[in-house]
């Protein structure tokens, strides 16, 4: 059987964390629905069977988003509003709804009410025993520390002064696997038992959790019984994967801008030119943690296939443009001149520019560069190197720029959004990535990807990453930041238009449990069909005792809409869709007028044109969401 130490699912509240890449976004909502459905599809849909394909591995337990460098020694001193409004509620979900088979907890420590001794999570009983175990709900579930996790606890986090100890307190506080070649507990638990630290009971408890699990994947079965056992390499990069895999990768483009309509692109221009370090660098558009392909296509070759198929006479050239790699420490001046005249003869020019695993990834946060060619230093959160140096040369030139981003964490781009008349990002596409960014830049798939994360101006908008509350002003995320985005959470274009109607709801007035039901209707104005992914977020009433968001998403769907079609989208409004985190940690509704809005993206300072809203008055006395019958007791369960 297969245990895969997948999804990660910690909240990307820092842009400049390097493994940011790995998660679903900022967003504790959609990080809830997303990690739970990609949990269900690892181990199988129908978990009540017999036999589970993957055994998942939600990680990493709880509060884990930078200083990925320090995360060995470091302590994350949150909140119990922050603990259960902002990084508990994916776990939460991963258990009640996934019902993961395993939990990894972070490397760090965690300082909050109820864990108030700074325990690293390995050793921390309230995470595991009183929040996993008890109020979610978790207790067969196996908890995995990281690689050399348990170790931490006593030779860089000194919580305990020996490896004997760092083996019982992790081993009370349920921590059931050693991951790792310290091997901690198969060379000092024994002795710890001995030494009366821990208990015969506490192990057996332990052994009894690993071992399920590993008969849930059939491990002590015959082959025959076990219908998974049958997966070889036959069933490995089939045709239909690789279908798969290019699909993901159309559907995770964003368009940022289009002010021009340069794209989509035809591929009988008269002459293509591209330019960038990631144009054609297969490898960095893998990312990290992927596996090898036995084939990686790049954005240059995807071009030049599109061309190939549809016969094209397109004259097509390709330069780095003076930067050796993503760094782009400095510019070779002749290979820039050799860039900018072939820009200047071109009908539209392809920029293909960003980040690798060179400037972002585990164990290094994205940290300050500078181009030595001009003497610039770069925002830690912009282009690295001195690849604005090669925007602009390009940009001068005249002609059309398509502006394609390459990168994990959201990049800074103020001066791009401001004299660069398209930008698409692509994250890191994949294996089949060229082919699907090539279908979007001539129009053969309509984009209609969104941002995961806010992408802030600079990181003039960021505290300290080790600062991990959420509100404090410049507040983290868009529940909490106040600022102007330079683009907001959720955002993201099309080839075609779209209008939303009148928000209508069921109720003008609810009691504190009743539900209610927000619609609206939507319709491509375009000539283009194209897909629109519709966003509910509600605003609360204030609070005097605590901070309540300054808006949540509250739910989200994505339709395929023909040109000069429409589709009604209902969104359903209950306690915990209404509720907030008081300052004890606990899910509340509150009495008071409530906003609904509903749109293409968060409606956030300068991005409110075309999101709709309505309000709704709850009343009747504070209530929390477990007083109300038939509630949902997690953002992915059903109620």
């Amino acid at each position: 059987g297969l245990n895969c130490f997948s999804p990660n699912v910690n909240l990307f509240r820092d842009p400049r964390w390097g493994r940011g890449m790995e998660t679903f976004g900022e967003d504790p909502y959609s990080l809830a629905i997303l990690g739970t459905a990609y949990t269900k599809g690892l181990q199988r849909p129908d978990l009540s069977a017999k036999y589970l394909k993957v055994v998942a591995c939600a990680k990493h337990y709880a509060v884990h988003s930078g200083p990925d460098q320090d995360r060995a020694h470091f302590t994350a001193n949150v909140s119990l509003h922050d603990l259960y409004d902002t990084y508990l509620p994916a776990f939460k979900s991963q258990v009640m709804a996934g019902r993961v088979g395993q939990i990894m907890p972070a490397y760090s420590a965690l300082y909050t009410t109820g864990s108030n001794d700074g325990a690293p999570d390995c050793a921390n009983k309230f995470l595991l025993k009183d929040v996993l175990r008890k109020e979610f709900g978790g207790e067969n579930i196996s908890v995995c520390s990281d690689n050399g996790g348990v170790a931490m606890v006593y030779d860089t986090h000194h919580f305990v002064k020996t490896p004997e100890e760092a083996a019982a307190v992790s081993m009370n506080a349920t921590t059931d696997l050693d991951l790792g070649h310290d091997a901690i507990y198969s060379k000092y638990l024994g002795q710890a038992l001995k030494d009366n630290m821990v208990a015969l009971d506490t192990i057996k408890q332990s052994v009894w959790r690993n071992f399920y699990w590993r008969m849930r994947l059939g491990d002590f079965d015959p082959a025959s019984m076990v219908q998974y056992q049958g997966i070889d390499k036959t069933h490995l990069n089939t045709p239909a994967n690789q279908v798969l895999n290019e699909d993901i990768a159309r559907q995770s483009i964003v368009l940022l801008k289009n002010a021009q309509k340069i794209l989509p692109m035809t591929v009988f221009e008269h002459r293509i030119t591209l330019i960038g370090p990631n144009a054609n660098s297969s490898k960095t558009q893998l990312g990290n943690y992927a596996g090898i392909p036995d084939q990686a296509i790049s954005i240059y070759n995807g071009i030049l296939y599109a061309l190939t198929k549809a016969e094209s006479h397109t004259e097509f050239g390709y330069s780095t443009g003076g930067c050796k790699d993503t760094a782009c420490t400095a510019l070779n001046h002749t290979l820039l001149e050799e860039a900018t005249f072939a820009a200047s003869q071109a009908q539209t020019v392809v920029m293909v520019l960003g980040m690798s695993g060179h400037q972002e990834g585990e164990g290094h946060d994205r940290g300050d560069t500078s181009c030595s060619t001009t003497g610039r230093k770069n925002d830690v959160l912009g282009l690295p190197g001195c690849q604005l140096e090669l925007l602009q040369a390009v940009v001068k030139v005249g002609r059309p720029v398509v502006l394609v981003l390459m990168n994990g964490g959201p990049l800074s781009i103020p001066w791009a959004v401001k004299n660069v008349d398209t930008i698409v990002e692509v994250w890191y596409p994949g294996a089949r990535g060229g082919l699907a960014v090539s279908d979007v830049l001539f129009g053969h798939f309509n984009p209609g990807g969104r941002m995961p994360v806010t992408t802030v101006s600079s990181s003039e908008d960021l505290r300290d990453s080790s600062d991990y509350r959420m509100a404090p002003s410049p507040g983290r995320t868009y529940k909490y930041f106040s600022g102007k985005p330079l683009f907001p959470f959720g955002y993201g274009l099309s080839y075609t238009t779209f209008n939303y109607s009148t928000v209508t709801l069921s109720a003008q007035s609810v009691k504190v449990c009743d539900r209610l039901t927000a619609s609206v209707t939507v319709t491509n104005t375009g000539k283009k069909a194209g897909g629109e992914v519709t966003q509910m977020y509600i605003t609360t009433p204030s609070q005097s005792a605590y901070t309540v968001p300054l808006m949540s998403m509250q739910g989200f769907n994505r339709a395929n809409i023909p040109a000069n079609g429409e589709v009604k989208v209902d969104f359903a409004i209950d306690a915990l869709s209404m509720s907030v985190v008081n300052s004890k940690g606990v899910d509340v509704v509150n009495p008071g007028s409530y906003t609904v809005y509903i749109g293409g993206h968060a409606p956030m300072q300068g991005f409110t044109d075309g999101i709709m809203k309505a309000e709704f008055t709850v009343t009747g006395e504070m209530t929390t969401t477990s007083e109300c019958p038939s509630v949902r007791k997690c953002f992915a369960c059903s109620g």
